[in-house]
């Protein structure tokens, strides 16, 4: 039986708890058996999207740009600090900053970039040859309205990653397809691509968790309001994405409950 939104949220609060407690005067690890830095970061950055869309379930958007807000926060940590290669797999994630409506944060995290390591490449070395990354990175240049960049990744795509079998096989071609839209304004193209992304097949195969997709979709909130951002007010009939979310509206401030992020 599925989990409700409480017991989830329990259970990750438990969890938690479990590994480490925040306070106002530092993080105390509770269980020294853990990696500190990516189990912090990545637990309290999955906490605080949970947080996000229960406050969207219970109306309170603002709190919900929070929570979306901190999450981009700990992202850049994760990868200044970390050089965390997130963005291959990160999609979801790049909705966070996006979702948060705090445009300092929209313009660092569009700019953020996995750095070499070893025999790893780093990040533009692997979207020039049409790696993973490349969707992360699309995204990051409709952040940043960077027209040359979103060009180049389009061509990218059309020439290197459109042909290959996991690009099918995962669902990216609605992303490509989504992007190409953004980029002609084409709003019809941009909510057929939306409709599909929240029919409950689709939504299920690309959503990461299955009781935050009772209620919400990351990714096409998130690609809603790259089109919202553009001043194209795309409409999507669903409850998967609210209405209230998608109109340009930042906090007047933004709450950081923990210290190590200031």
């Amino acid at each position: 039986m599925l989990l409700t939104f409480k017991q989830f949220l329990d259970n990750l609060e438990g969890l938690k708890s479990h590994w480490f407690s925040v306070t106002n005067e530092g993080i105390e690890i509770t269980n020294e058996g853990v990696e500190v830095t990516d189990t912090i970061i990545r637990t309290l950055c999955y906490y605080n999207n949970a947080l996000g869309v229960d406050n969207i379930r219970q109306k309170l958007f603002k709190e919900s740009k929070n929570n979306f807000y901190i999450c981009g926060l700990l992202d850049e940590v994760e990868i200044l600090q970390y050089n965390s290669r997130f963005f291959d797999f990160g999609l979801l994630k790049m909705c966070s900053p996006i979702l948060s409506d705090n445009e300092g944060l929209i313009q660092r995290y569009a700019k953020l970039r996995y750095r070499a390591y070893g025999k790893m490449p780093d990040m533009d070395f692997d979207v020039a040859k049409g790696r993973v990354s490349i969707w992360c990175n699309t995204v990051q240049f409709f952040m940043e309205n960077n027209t040359e960049g979103i060009e180049r990744n389009l061509n990218i795509i059309e020439t290197k990653v459109l042909h290959k079998t996991d690009t099918k096989r995962v669902g990216f071609v609605d992303d490509y397809e989504f992007y190409k839209a953004l980029y002609e304004s084409n709003k019809p193209k941009m909510e057929e691509v939306l409709e599909k992304l929240v029919s409950p097949k689709i939504h299920k195969k690309r959503s990461d968790n299955e009781v935050i997709g009772q209620y919400f979709s990351f990714l096409a909130t998130g690609y809603a309001k790259l089109a919202w951002r553009k001043g194209i007010e795309v409409e999507v009939n669903s409850p998967l994405v609210p209405k209230e979310l998608l109109p340009i509206l930042p906090n007047d401030n933004y709450d950081i409950p923990y210290d190590f992020l200031k």
